[in-house]
């Protein structure tokens, strides 16, 4: 296992407890990857954020097998509000009704969502969660054309474009339709809801549990002596394996099994695209919400964030009681135009964007912390699912004549931690299939 963050470490966990011989091989001093994320003074900071919803059974189910249901769940709800003029309103997307209540969306274009569920019905078998392939007929059109047709582009600023920024950190323009369908076809009726400790805590445990060697670069892989593979490590190592998954991001996939790749795979890696993230966690001396809360925020507001969490302290919660939590996420376009600028201006000016609507803010900060990850989350534009199915098409058929390299990674599900889960086990799968019938 090349990678150990949540795919690579789901994949290693499945495999180890089907009885395989299991390495996993991380180049960071320590696992978890985007997942990772740290603690200071007992807050979580995380870079990529944790809510999560009722439906990521991958994620949920897994943190029942590494043995943290008791930690880490029942998910504490999160509940859901949009800026709107300057204004926090509460929403709730969970229906077609609250989606219809959300303020700026007119009355008109509220009355167009009855044709959703329509559609939604119509491209149901297309909407599998586990294949993603199966929605390349759908990946025609970005979701803000399709949002216009059918529903006019209050819908879309109001409803899809702050949805897209929150969870993918893209614009509606930029993400595909298809995306959009399959996510509300397997989260639409659901709730949000946060962990009760850190998804790093998920990691170290699960680490914990395996063989995972950390600070270990490795630096290609290539065909062995038969079926099986060779794997090159910094420091003149090299050693055979029977199978390798290559848990990385999509780029480093392609550069480390290069000599195994056709120019078509290479191609299908190479045209990942990944958005840069930047959040400012801030630790509050005093709560500003009783519950936990996630803004996000519309285009047409015009303010640099794409969403702000807002956590209190609560005894045995993620946050010190009596005190609180905020992240502010950037927008991904906001992101990668300030990867480079120093961090106080950084919270300056996403700081003064969340003051808007919390005049007190700034009196009840009791630090900050600038977080930076150049390759936040893969990008699902037009185009993107259809990729994912010719890339499913040639894996197919490698696996067929012996190959045993697999890849795993969100960008061949879904831009979400579930995603990420999902692709490790569909990984570890295949995996097991091949060697039982080799």
């Amino acid at each position: 296992m090349i990678g150990s963050g949540l795919a690579g470490l789901s994949a290693a966990w499945r495999l180890a407890r089907a009885g395989f011989d299991v390495s996993v091989w991380e180049r960071e001093a320590r696992p978890g990857g985007r997942a990772a994320g740290e603690s200071v003074d007992g807050y979580p900071l995380e870079p990529i954020g944790a809510v999560l919803s009722t439906a990521d059974a991958a994620l949920l189910d897994w943190i029942g097998e590494v043995g943290l249901r008791d930690e880490l769940l029942p998910l504490r709800p999160v509940l859901s509000a949009q800026l709107h003029r300057d204004r926090v309103v509460p929403i709730d997307r969970r229906s077609l009704l609250g989606v219809a209540r959300i303020p700026g969306l007119g009355w008109i274009p509220a009355l167009s969502l009855i044709r959703f569920p329509r559609l939604l019905a119509r491209y149901s078998a297309r909407l599998d969660p586990v294949r993603p392939g199966r929605a390349a007929p759908l990946d025609d059109r970005s979701l803000a054309d399709f949002g216009r047709l059918y529903f006019g582009p209050s819908v879309v600023d109001r409803w899809m474009a702050p949805l897209a920024a929150s969870r993918c950190l893209t614009t509606a323009e930029e993400t595909s339709r298809a995306w959009f369908l399959r996510r509300q076809r397997s989260h639409g009726r659901d709730w949000c809801g946060m962990p009760r400790g850190r998804l790093g805590d998920l990691v170290e445990v699960a680490a914990g549990k395996l063989v995972v060697h950390t600070g270990v670069e490795v630096l290609g892989l290539e065909a062995g002596r038969g079926s099986r593979l060779r794997i090159s490590v910094r420091g003149d190592r090299a050693f055979e394996v029977d199978a390798a998954i290559l848990a990385t991001a999509a780029f480093d996939a392609a550069r480390l099994a290069a000599p195994m790749l056709s120019s078509a795979e290479r191609d299908g890696l190479g045209g990942v695209r990944y958005t840069p993230g930047i959040a400012v966690a801030v630790g509050l001396r005093r709560s500003f919400s009783p519950h936990p809360l996630e803004i996000s925020y519309p285009p047409s507001e015009g303010s640099p964030l794409a969403s702000a969490l807002l956590e209190p302290g609560v005894p045995g919660g993620r946050v010190p009681g009596g005190q609180g939590l905020v992240t502010l996420r950037a927008t991904g376009a906001w992101s990668e135009a300030h990867m480079d600028a120093p961090d106080d201006a950084v919270a300056r000016e996403l700081g003064a964007a969340f003051e808007r609507t919390h005049p007190d803010y700034r009196n009840a900060v009791g630090f900050q912390r600038v977080m930076r990850v150049a390759r936040a989350l893969p990008r699902f534009e037009v185009g993107r699912y259809r990729a994912i199915a010719q890339f499913e098409g040639m894996q197919a058929d490698w696996r067929r004549r012996g190959r045993r390299l697999y890849f795993a990674g969100d960008y061949r599900i879904d831009p979400s931690w579930n995603g990420a889960i999902i692709s490790g086990t569909r990984a570890a799968v295949e995996v097991e299939c091949d060697l039982a019938r080799s």
